[in-house]
């Protein structure tokens, strides 16, 4: 039968946050049709075919809300109190007094006992043929914020738990920052580093050179790419913002010859030196390009090596710290080092099997009795991959210290992607947590004109709350590990998120809302427990809700230059008007390097790749670049950074001057923006765009290295005096 009831199936997507209506970036309102609901109401465990279902669905999540005596956590600010709890409570529950516990992280205890009367009732429903009554109680108020367990044991006997978080007002900021000052750093994609002494591809000791290059210029920050876990078995899946893992590193990036292992394995040490080996990390030194495959295959090679020896040779104390991190990386570390021995194991079985998906039906569930066996059977090739994530942290946490004793005050800032791809170790450890067949993406603009569809399977929301928001709280912690500060891709997603339906292209979709304050508030409570200032990338589509939002809990806002502009008097807007709580910058790895962006390169390059939907269009975009470079010269001259009289001249496409190169970089460095960041590519004046959006394989995104070895950077490029220019201006 067909849908007729279109006020119904409103109020079941309003009840499940599916966004009725929204507007794009030029303020163009758009409403999901009819197919895009159900499909959404289906990834949300709601099928709807007709009226009937709707009016099922409707009644199904009234009864879900009155289900549990207590909600899994309740989410309250330090300060603002009292502590507020919904309870629902049958008859039989409320014949006598309702006992609590509630246990402080601290060890400190309370308890007491709730005289409820019926009268008391907040709301009342027939829930399963059982009359339920809702009442709102209070605890006692908790000084300190963490996580806290509350106990209820009702008349009946019944017991609930429940998680109290109290999470401070504010997200961290370190005091240098808190007391005025301003800082900048460096940001670069660890990967494209290019050095005498790695393999192919940048690598932890390589972030050590970088530090003792830059942290005497004066920088606090260095800047990376999102470093979670990828896919060994297929290293070409290159692109950082899709991983397997946000929970864990890309064990890519290890040194091998840094490991402590190969100190003392002759094997390892043969192979390395043997002069076929060096040959070809000679040619992967040489490639303008990573060859992820070949690098992969020579480090994994090694790296077997290595854990052998470890297993066979390595003292008391290293296997003490070994197992040690085996148990602190409790279920989530297990779970995602059997994913990986599991793949592995199929893929050299056949390599069509190159995603979870595709594994026998049995292995599907993590939790299966043929997975149970498997683990016990080949725990080596478990135990291997946590091997390597135990010297993937150790070799983080050696760049974050030696940053420290550099004498920078954040030190490594780490980068947040918004999701995990649908073959995913996540999605299959945690699969009742995402809506597996629905894209993330976002909506049309003026960068991307069809919208986008990054194929990312997002969270249920309400399994979130379900489960305490576990999974988002272990991702925080992950990420905020070994790290000053935390960059959060697309923060708008902890508010809502644009959902794309299967079969239906970009534009189609619709915002899903997710616990927007809950999730806030867990943010502000890791990042004052790690000690790391948070920055939420908030470009394009956003609402100012979620602007204000950043602001009141202290997040920096992602402010890029070309888009920071008085859209009214059309130009650029000065350094004052920065807002404080801020970082600033000339690009991201989404957008043309400074020096590509003056030269139009990546429009000569949109041209090639066929992306312009119009060669009007295309025309419209080279006239808006010259303007927009000409309003940066204008701005640029107004802040006698350059002369008036220069502006014409510097206006072409031939090439960015150095002097006006470090202009801009000057201008954003007189900004009120607490924190400025160079990107590496602009300091090396680098043309290769990093990552084309709305291209897959027809343009090598995540792939490009840098030109020049970082042992010559000092030798090719006048750092100190780029470094003196900034911090002038900084200081000033």
């Amino acid at each position: 039968m067909p849908i007729t009831d279109h006020a119904a199936l409103d109020r079941l997507c309003d009840r499940c946050g599916i966004v009725l209506e929204y507007h794009d970036i030029r303020g163009q309102r758009h409403e999901p049709g009819v197919d895009v609901k159900r499909s959404l109401l289906a990834a949300l465990q709601l099928p709807i075919d007709d009226d009937d279902d709707i009016h099922r669905g409707l009644g199904e999540l009234e009864s879900r809300s009155w289900r549990r005596a207590v909600a899994a956590a309740v989410v309250q600010r330090q300060g603002e109190l009292p502590i507020r709890v919904t309870l629902n409570l049958d008859a039989s529950q409320i014949d006598g007094p309702i006992s609590w516990q509630l246990h402080e992280e601290s060890g400190r205890q309370h308890r007491g006992q709730w005289e409820i009367d019926a009268r008391d009732a907040i709301g009342a429903a027939e829930v399963d043929g059982a009359s339920m009554l809702r009442f709102e109680v209070t605890l006692p108020d908790l000084a300190d914020p963490g996580y806290h367990h509350l106990v209820l044991v009702t008349a009946d006997g019944g017991e609930a738990h429940s998680t109290v978080i109290v999470a401070p007002q504010t997200c961290y900021q370190p005091p240098e920052l808190v007391q005025g000052g301003k800082a900048w750093g460096v940001s670069l994609q660890l990967f494209s580093l290019r050095s005498r002494r790695n393999w192919g591809i940048g690598d932890f000791t390589d972030l050590h050179a970088v530090v003792e290059i830059l942290a005497p210029l004066g920088i606090d920050v260095l800047g990376l790419n999102p470093l979670h876990a990828l896919y060994p078995h297929l290293p070409e899946n290159a692109s950082p913002y899709s991983p397997s893992s946000r929970d864990f590193v890309n064990p890519v990036y290890l040194d091998i010859e840094a490991i402590d292992e190969f100190g003392h394995n002759r094997e390892a040490q043969r192979r390395v030196n043997d002069s076929a080996f060096q040959s070809t990390l000679g040619a992967l030194r040489e490639l303008e390009l990573i060859d992820y495959r070949r690098v992969w295959a020579l480090k994994l090679e090694l790296l077997k090596m290595l854990y052998r020896g470890f297993r066979q040779d390595a003292d008391a104390a290293r296997i003490e710290a070994f197992d040690r991190f085996r148990q602190d990386g409790g279920d989530a570390l297990f779970k995602f080092s059997l994913f990986e021995a599991l793949q592995a194991f199929f893929y050299r079985q056949d390599p069509a099997i190159d995603g979870w998906h595709k594994w026998p039906e049995t292995y599907q569930d993590p939790d299966s009795a043929a997975v149970v066996a498997w683990a016990e059977r080949h725990r080596d090739e478990i135990e291997f991959h946590q091997y390597l994530q135990w010297n993937a942290e150790l070799q983080l946490s050696a760049v974050q210290q030696s940053c420290k004793s550099h004498g920078m005050f954040i030190g490594i800032y780490r980068d947040l992607a918004v999701g995990v791809e649908k073959s995913s170790a996540q999605c299959w450890a945690e699969q009742s947590d995402y809506a597996q067949n629905i894209g993330t993406g976002a909506p049309p603009d003026d960068f991307n004109l069809k919208g986008q569809n990054w194929e990312l399977p997002p969270p249920q929301p309400a399994a979130l709350a379900d489960r305490a928001y576990r999974s988002f709280i272990l991702t925080l912690r992950a990420n905020m590990r070994h790290a000053g500060a935390l960059r959060i891709d697309h923060i708008m997603g902890l508010m809502r998120l644009y959902w794309v339906p299967p079969g239906c292209q970009a534009d189609a979709g619709t915002y899903v809302s997710y616990p927007f304050m809950d999730l806030l508030g867990i943010l502000a409570l890791e990042s004052q427990r790690n000690s790391c200032l948070v920055i939420g990338e908030d470009l394009g589509t956003v609402p100012n809700d979620v602007r204000h939002a950043l602001y009141v809990n202290r997040i920096l806002s992602f402010r890029i230059l070309y888009f920071e502009k008085d859209w009214q008097r059309g130009t650029m807007k000065p350094p004052m008007d920065y807002p404080r709580y801020a970082l600033c910058t000339s690009g991201s790895h989404d957008l043309p390097t400074l020096h590509g962006y003056w030269q139009g390169s990546d429009l000569d390059l949109r041209e090639r790749l066929d992306l312009y939907p119009s060669d009007d269009f295309e025309d419209l975009q080279r006239q808006t670049r010259a303007r927009d470079r000409y309003e940066i010269l204008e701005a640029l001259a107004r802040e006698n950074l350059i002369a008036a009289d220069e502006v014409n001249e510097h206006n072409a496409e031939n090439g960015l001057s150095e002097a006006v190169a470090r202009a801009i970089q000057r201008y954003l460095a007189r900004s009120e923006a607490m924190l400025m960041m160079v990107q590496l590519e602009d300091l090396l004046a680098q043309t290769r765009q990093v990552n084309v959006p709305g291209t897959v394989d027809e343009y090598p995104n995540w792939r490009g290295r840098l030109t020049l070895n970082l042992e010559d950077w000092g030798n090719r490029v006048d750092l100190a005096g780029f470094a003196l220019a900034i911090n002038t201006e900084r200081n000033a």
